[in-house]
């Protein structure tokens, strides 16, 4: 059994739980189809042309990629996927449940990584399952390719017991060095705003923390994060023991000594049959005040 915030956790990859109240997660388990055995490309490498800061499979979890290619040659280049720990991520890749149609050359894969084929003005759709029954991934993905240009969608289901409970969806992005991202946080209504963050680079990087009133006046320190290389990590910004429970402003992430990052953050609130969640804009900039 996982918490709500575990639930919130898959989709902000690993959050930790708050909350007392216990719901069951039904792992869902790839088709018996062609299987391929793929292996990652390594970190950091100079094609990749979009980043998904956070990936949920397991535990009830799906995540599904739409990737698009608005250029006008076609794109070729692969999905790699990585867990938490910067260890590859072994899932099933391939079509959505009930659709037919493959992607151009591209096959059900048990592995951590798949071929993508887009001609131009084409799409692709790829969902991410687990391999086997008990497995319960988090982490982050990437994209590698050449050709086109790339545009894409991480879309993250929750399903218990045959039935949809939530879904949320954010968009690809390229790494920043700042990010600031709006905070409504009232933890006694069940309200908390959650980060994911990840390293794509190839150095250890460090990453200044800090909550800013609605008024722009206070400005709190919050615990630095620190990432290895290819390492994921995520949480809420109320569990920091410098934060309010309860706090209205803004969050934002300054990558230190020219660090760069990829980043998402999604809002989990209580609504009338149970916990809702939904993506929340990260705008890759700060005021000048704020170091």
């Amino acid at each position: 059994m996982v918490r709500p915030v575990g639930r919130f956790a898959l989709i902000l990859a690993a959050i930790l739980a708050i909350g007392a109240s216990l719901h069951g997660l039904m792992a869902q388990t790839a088709p018996a189809l062609r299987v391929n055995l793929a292996d990652p490309g390594p970190v950091g490498a100079a094609t990749t042309t979009a980043l998904f800061a956070q990936v949920a499979v397991g535990g009830g979890f799906t995540t599904t990629f739409t990737l698009l290619n608005t250029g006008s040659t076609a794109l070729t280049g692969n999905l790699i996927l990585t867990k938490s720990d910067g260890t590859p991520m072994n899932v099933s890749l391939g079509a959505p449940s009930g659709n037919p149609s493959f992607a151009p050359s591209t096959e059900l894969v048990v592995g951590s990584s798949t071929p993508i084929n887009i001609p131009s003005g084409g799409t692709t759709f790829l969902t991410a399952t687990p391999a086997n029954p008990d497995d319960y991934f988090v982490g982050w993905g990437r994209v590698e390719s050449s050709g086109g240009t790339l545009g894409g969608v991480a879309t993250f289901s929750l399903t218990s017991a045959g039935q949809l409970q939530a879904i949320a969806g954010v968009l690809s992005a390229d790494v920043t060095s700042v990010a600031t991202i709006p905070v409504d946080d009232d933890v006694s209504q069940n309200r908390a705003t959650g980060y994911a963050v990840a390293n794509p680079g190839s150095s250890s990087i460090t990453i200044r923390v800090v909550e800013v009133s609605a008024d722009g006046n206070t400005i709190t320190a919050l615990s630095p994060i620190n990432l290895d290389p290819g390492k994921q990590t995520a949480a809420f910004f109320f569990q920091d023991k410098a934060a309010a429970q309860k706090f209205r402003g803004s969050a934002v992430l300054i990558g230190q000594a020219g660090a760069t990052f990829s980043v998402v953050a999604l809002l989990q609130v209580q609504g009338a049959t149970g916990l809702l969640y939904t993506a929340i804009p990260v705008i890759p900039a700060k005021a000048p005040n704020i170091n």
